[in-house]
């Protein structure tokens, strides 16, 4: 089997059909990518918008143990659990070293996050040499669900 890398599109500008509300989480996740950026240390922020209209947001934070790394995402699932309200919407930013934007979709660790703690959230990615936005749970079409550890999914 070839391995084909895969080639993310230059993000230079807002995304066709995204609305003003996603356009605003872009423009925030884009700001605290470009003021925290570090190579090897934090190339993705995230920006979620919260049912009550708030939003939150999530840096990577990478460790050199790998294991203890903390993605964008996984970020602000936790500030919007604190925050009480659920999440609607998300936008997440990669950066790479030479300095070009890329919007990202959430790798399947947080996939599985977000499926278990913001289920109705749409999240935007590229598809091809486009955008579009998705619901959370079309991410991992056959998600685990964990059943007997109360809260969680039946």
């Amino acid at each position: 089997m070839t391995v084909v890398p895969s080639a993310r599109p230059l993000l230079d500008g807002t995304p066709a059909g995204m609305s003003e509300d996603d356009a605003e989480l872009l423009a925030i996740a884009r700001e605290l990518l470009r003021a925290r950026y570090v190579v090897g240390r934090h190339e993705v922020a995230s920006a979620f918008r919260l049912a009550d209209g708030s939003v939150v947001t999530g840096l990577h934070v990478e460790s050199r143990s790998g294991r203890a790394s903390i993605c964008a995402e996984s970020a602000a699932v936790s500030a919007a659990t604190i925050g009480g309200s659920g999440v609607r919407s998300i936008v997440s930013v990669l950066r790479r070293p030479a300095g070009t934007e890329h919007l990202i979709e959430p790798c399947g660790v947080c996939a599985e996050l977000l499926i278990e703690h913001a289920t109705d959230a749409r999240v935007w990615l590229a598809a091809g040499d486009r955008y579009r936005a998705v619901a959370v749970t079309e991410l991992l079409p056959f998600a685990r669900l964990r059943t007997g550890r109360g809260g969680g999914a039946a």
